[in-house]
């Protein structure tokens, strides 16, 4: 078995041909580097160098042997570069899933920042309910999701807080409460027919719905479900009913719906992204993703101070 050490001072000596520069750049004395020349040809079996007092040479095989060596000390390095990179999280593979409502204000800065800091990264990226992102977490489908909190079944799981989210009340745009730069109080919706995401697939969503209802002093009449926030903007614009949505769904714009600011201040009216992982995934990619993400949260609240 030849030793790197050795493949890695019989290259500086091919290259130097002269045992004295070779021995000051190895930053070893001369005697000792001889020795070591030695025992690679004896260990190969093989004369690799021609040498005398006027002259160091590379025999035939000695050249044949350089060329080798050399490419598997850059693969070695190349390799070993790639394994660092790889347990620091900067190179391999991050399956993530996200509500799709994140997309359109939370995940566009961290991927544009993610990206650049971490090019060898790989993302996998699908869309999902909450519901579905932990049946994937939990099958090892996906290693990491962006969800709607709360979540009662944590187990097995790891969960961090990210960042609260507005919601806003979405409307028929003929409706007669739906006036331009007008905000609307939750009192005023109590006779409302509202349209919901369906409880089994995001009840963060639908708990914070009732909550904010609740507040306001009654109980939203849910007549229509959909399992996707433009479906139910669909639904809203034709006038089955009304819904609260977040208030990043502002960016795609329908003609026939429009979006109102909740007019009371003493009612909350926010649901809670966070980020959740397996115990047991020990993939790197994760902890650097989540670093990123810290990030921006702290910049953002650095900023609102």
């Amino acid at each position: 078995m030849l030793e790197l050490r050795l493949m890695r001072q019989f290259v500086v000596v091919a290259e130097e041909l002269n045992f004295r520069r070779a021995a000051e750049r190895l930053h070893m004395s001369q005697p000792p580097l001889s020795v070591a020349m030695r025992n690679l040809e004896e260990s190969i079996g093989i004369k690799l160098l021609d040498r005398s007092k006027q002259y160091v040479r590379l025999t035939p095989a000695g050249a044949v042997f350089y060329r080798d060596a050399k490419r598997i000390l850059q693969y070695t390095d190349q390799a070993r570069e790639r394994a660092l990179m790889t347990g620091r999280g900067q190179e391999g593979s991050l399956r993530l899933s996200f509500v799709p409502s994140a997309a359109l204000d939370v995940l566009p800065s961290i991927f544009k920042q993610f990206q650049k800091r971490y090019p060898a990264v790989q993302l996998h990226l699908t869309a999902e309910t909450t519901t579905r992102q932990l049946q994937d977490l939990r099958s090892g489908r996906t290693d990491l999701a962006i969800v709607v909190g709360p979540i009662h079944d944590a187990s097995g799981l790891v969960i961090e807080a990210m960042e609260s989210q507005a919601l806003v009340v979405a409307m028929p745009s003929d409706h007669p409460l739906a006036k331009p730069d007008q905000k609307v109080a939750m009192r005023q919706l109590a006779q409302e027919a509202f349209v919901s995401f369906p409880n089994v697939e995001g009840a963060g969503f639908t708990t914070a719905l009732r909550s904010v209802c609740e507040a306001a002093g009654f109980t939203p009449r849910i007549v229509q479900e959909a399992s996707q926030m433009q479906a139910i903007l669909t639904l809203v614009a034709g006038g089955l009913g009304i819904a609260l949505v977040p208030a990043s769904m502002r960016r795609l714009r329908m003609e026939d719906v429009a979006l109102l600011d909740i007019a009371e201040p003493d009612i909350p009216h926010t649901y809670d992204l966070m980020l959740v992982h397996t115990e047991g995934n020990d993939n790197p990619v994760i902890e650097a993703f989540l670093a990123m993400a810290r990030q921006r949260m702290s910049s953002e609240s650095d900023d609102e101070a």
